[in-house]
């Protein structure tokens, strides 16, 4: 078989689906691909449903913020539960207050914060009667999150249960992923029922968060791209749309010439941000970024981890307020420490190689958090390209 570059599994639909197969009864290895080493998210939030089985548990998150808010939401629902959350300084600096907020008013279980860590949540008997209310100005998650609370809230006691966004949400793709796994793996919405019979459980796709460093590296090296699927549902399949607006072409593999630069919608597709943003210095006119704020509460405050990478390789970028301008031009060689930053230290590595220079990523191996095999990419694109 000829030689191709592979992404994992999605990371986000992988979550998602791992939460509503252990509410559901469904095997997880039935679900993931035997011997394929999976994004660190996913292990930690496999690792925190099997824990949750326990009256008594104590889960450490890491450094993900999907997994401790979908995990939180879970053990919020179960009876008779006592679990400690535990995860790195810069997961418990990123805003949870809301989520635990929504969890204490609809369900009157106990959540207490250590400031950060532990994260406590004491729960006793079923509760019925339940209808969840959360902003959705700060994160997506926290709804997602009590859309999933309210699946096995559902599956436990028989009942509808309600969950109202209060206004504008925020990077809404996310949110209508869980909706559309929810809705695929036999559930009602508006409000959330669980289905008298599930339908089969469906297949999870290959990551298109992932898969835009990928088609980047194929732009270089020729290589075409595995588990390119269409029609998602995932918010980074925008990636695809906004490369064609500036006269490329997805296929198999990214070709063509360029034509302009592109003009993105942050909030749209957060995690793809980065990506384009070094793609954007290979386009013939500046790209625009808008509504980039979403992206300061990652794993790292990503709108300054984005110029500081491009300031590194001598390019060039503009913020104004909410609006950063990346402007194409030539790298040079450069150092770089992404921040424990996955997304970074592979926009990096990616950057390196659309311009051939030298660039030294410290830190390599925080890209497990969503793509332990991307060096090996990375690898099979520089052999294919000498």
């Amino acid at each position: 078989m000829p030689q191709r570059l592979v992404p994992p599994l999605s990371k986000s639909d992988a979550q998602r689906a791992l939460v509503l197969a252990d509410i559901l009864g469904v095997s997880q290895a039935s679900l993931l691909p035997a011997g394929e080493a999976l994004p660190r998210d996913v292990e930690v939030l496999r690792a925190g449903l099997s824990a949750l089985r326990s009256p008594t548990s104590r889960i450490d998150c890491h450094d993900g913020g999907a997994p401790f808010r979908f995990l939180v939401g879970q053990a919020a629902v179960l009876p008779e539960r006592a679990v400690d959350f535990v995860g790195t300084p810069r997961l418990g600096a990123r805003p949870h207050e809301p989520l635990l907020r929504a969890l204490r008013e609809a369900l009157g279980v106990t959540v207490t914060s250590g400031q950060p860590w532990p994260v406590r949540v004491e729960t006793r008997a079923l509760r019925r009667g339940v209808a969840f209310r959360v902003p959705g100005a700060e994160s997506s998650q926290y709804a997602s999150s009590l859309l999933l609370a309210a699946a096995r809230l559902s599956s436990l006691s028989g009942e509808a249960v309600a969950v109202e966004v209060e206004g504008a949400l925020t990077s809404e793709g996310y949110f209508a992923l869980t909706e559309s796994w929810l809705h695929r793996c036999g559930f009602s919405l508006a409000p959330v029922r669980a289905p008298v019979a599930a339908p089969p459980f469906p297949r999870i796709p290959g990551d298109w968060s992932s898969l835009g460093y990928l088609l980047a590296l194929s732009w270089v090296c020729g290589l075409p791209v595995a588990r390119l699927e269409r029609n998602t549902g995932h918010p980074d399949e925008r990636l695809a749309a906004h490369l064609a607006s500036a006269g490329l072409s997805v296929s198999d593999r990214l070709t063509g010439v360029p034509k302009r630069g592109v003009d993105v919608d942050a909030e749209a597709c957060p995690d793809a941000v980065p990506t384009l943003a070094v793609l954007a210095t290979r386009l013939p006119a500046p790209s625009v970024f808008r509504r980039v704020g979403v992206l300061r509460h990652k794993e790292s405050d990503r709108v300054e981890g984005v110029r500081a990478l491009l300031a590194a390789a001598g390019l060039t970028s503009r913020l104004d307020g909410e609006t950063l301008t990346v402007f194409p031009g030539a790298a040079r060689d450069f150092g770089f420490a992404p921040r424990d930053d996955h997304r970074l230290a592979m926009s990096a590595a990616v950057l390196a190689r659309l311009h051939r220079v030298r660039g030294e990523v410290s830190s390599p191996e925080c890209v497990a958090k969503s793509f332990p095999g991307f060096w090996a990419e990375v690898a099979k694109c520089d052999a294919a390209s000498r």
